[in-house]
């Protein structure tokens, strides 16, 4: 089966606040997700960057990279501030010179802040929005932690395909 590619792919916001919990959740458990995927597999493997596309540890790092830039389009959110900041595109480092161990601590650093920052979200906070610079559609809170979400599994799916393709 063919997948629909990221840059293919249509959303439809305009969240519910109630969702959140729900986004929340699924961005906890992609940490736990990540580990049982990379899980004794060795670091040559994981650095693979297979048909010159990204290897494993760099999308797991583009995670991170993409929480960093989440946290700064909540206080933009917050703030009033529009349109958000773009997205990240190339990894900033190379990440397969790093263990996989180093990759997952700075995604799980990464996402720890990106949650925390989600929990202390007001009622107000909520529906607050801003333009999205690609997508060019408004955005609230709600729907960002949905994007993120759907996006952790884009990459999730990816080393999934990169592990089948390798073994």
């Amino acid at each position: 089966m063919k997948k629909i590619e990221w840059f293919e792919r249509q959303f439809t916001f305009g969240l519910p606040a109630g969702m959140l919990p729900f986004y929340i959740e699924r961005l906890e458990g992609t940490a736990a997700r990540i580990e049982k995927k990379v899980a004794g597999i060795p670091d040559q493997v994981l650095s693979n960057k297979l048909g010159g596309k990204w290897s494993i540890k760099e999308n797991i790092a583009h995670l991170a990279e993409v929480d960093e830039i989440a946290l700064k389009r909540i206080d933009e959110m917050r703030n009033g501030v529009t349109p958000m900041s773009p997205a990240v595109i190339q990894p900033g480092k190379d990440y397969n010179a790093m263990p996989i161990g180093d990759v997952i601590k700075f995604f799980r650093s990464s996402r720890q802040r990106n949650l925390d920052k989600y929990k202390s979200l007001t009622d107000s906070d909520l529906g607050r929005q801003s333009l999205h610079p690609r997508l060019k559609v408004q955005m609230t809170p709600v729907d960002l932690a949905w994007f993120d979400a759907e996006h952790d599994d884009h990459h999730l799916v990816r080393v999934s395909e990169i592990l089948h393709a390798l073994s």
